[in-house]
């Protein structure tokens, strides 16, 4: 499963494709068998082509809607196999093929059609779609702008420019206190938990906290360590935080907004409740070689009761990785140019 999902975020694509393919790895995109089988819908048919269930891989292959398009793009040699798979080993074998289709990586180009049917979808049932005279044009137009938008940035065949660096934590400047908050989760979604702890402009440990949360997504796991650790930051009456994640997810839902129907967005506007104070924060994204301490509260607190539990103390087990960032260890980083 680490190989599979090594696939689906080194894909050449927007992040917001690859988060798609994410969710459809998860199985929890919102076809009319999901909306069924949750009580929020009466009918399991597919709204399209009316002739089978709407499935994820009916509504991302083979309803005729798409596998038109299917068939039109995929090379003909490969067609049988690539109808006859399922959900999990299409998506992982489509986006690992290494074949060039007119001068655009396969993988590039199937991502593209994935994310694209299933837009378009929604667009037909919604009523928001427009004209398109030629579907399959469209979306090899589409994969080729995708790829050649990444190659003038420097990206080539799929893999970009790495260099080692030493990575480590780094106190903030003067006057400014650090935040740095980690969220996990065991099974995604399965056992969740996050950490946080704030430190001053010496590296010395303000307060810290855990929070077991029983059962959620990484990502909301990510979203209430930062909610928890401004709500102490706040409370703590530091005037000037600065808050370092792990997470591009979270730092880009934080910069660049998200939308209203996401299904974080209720957290997020929580913490832009506290960002709106009378203080200054700023949020940045570090490598987790710059997060040690909190990633390892996050996994600490899963020993402990469900529940909020405040440090004003850094745990025992955790003494060691606190005096490595004081020192100002650092380890090497693969890190992209």
């Amino acid at each position: 499963m680490e190989a599979f999902f090594d696939r689906i975020w080194t894909v050449v694509v927007p992040e917001r494709v690859r988060l798609f393919l994410w969710l459809v790895a998860h199985q929890v995109i919102m076809t009319n068998v999901e909306r069924k089988r949750r009580h929020i819908g009466d009918s399991d048919v597919c709204v399209v082509c009316k002739g089978d269930f709407e499935t994820i891989i009916h509504t991302l292959r083979d309803c005729p809607a798409m596998a038109g398009i299917w068939e039109r793009i995929v090379p003909q040699r490969k067609r049988q196999a690539f109808f006859d798979k399922s959900l999990l080993v299409w998506l992982y074998d489509n986006l690992l093929a290494r074949e060039v289709v007119a001068n655009v990586p396969w993988a590039t180009t199937f991502a593209m059609a994935v994310w694209w049917g299933w837009k378009w979808r929604c667009g037909n049932v919604f009523g928001e779609n427009n004209k398109c005279q030629d579907r399959v044009k469209f979306v090899k137009d589409l994969a080729a702008e995708v790829w050649s938008a990444n190659q003038a940035v420097g990206v080539r065949t799929g893999v970009r420019t790495r260099v080692e660096r030493q990575v480590g934590w780094q106190a903030p400047m003067l006057g400014w206190c650090r935040l740095n908050t980690d969220g996990a989760s065991q099974g995604n979604p399965g056992p969740a938990s996050a950490g946080g702890v704030i430190r001053d402009h010496n590296g010395r440990w303000l307060c810290g906290f855990a929070l077991n949360i029983g059962r959620c997504t990484a990502p909301l796991a990510e979203f209430w360590g930062v909610y928890y650790g401004l709500v102490m930051a706040w409370e703590k009456r530091v005037s000037q935080l600065e808050i370092e994640v792990d997470s591009e997810l979270v730092v880009g839902f934080f910069k660049k907004g998200i939308s209203n129907a996401h299904p974080l967005v209720f957290l997020v506007r929580l913490c832009h409740g506290f960002l709106s104070k009378d203080w200054s924060v700023r949020i940045v994204h570090v490598y987790r070689e710059a997060n040690r301490l909190a990633d390892g509260l996050a996994n600490f607190v899963f020993s402990l009761s469900l529940g909020f539990h405040l440090f004003d103390l850094v745990p025992p087990s955790l003494e060691t990785v606190l005096w490595e960032d004081e020192i100002g260890l650092t380890r090497p980083r693969d890190v992209r140019l």
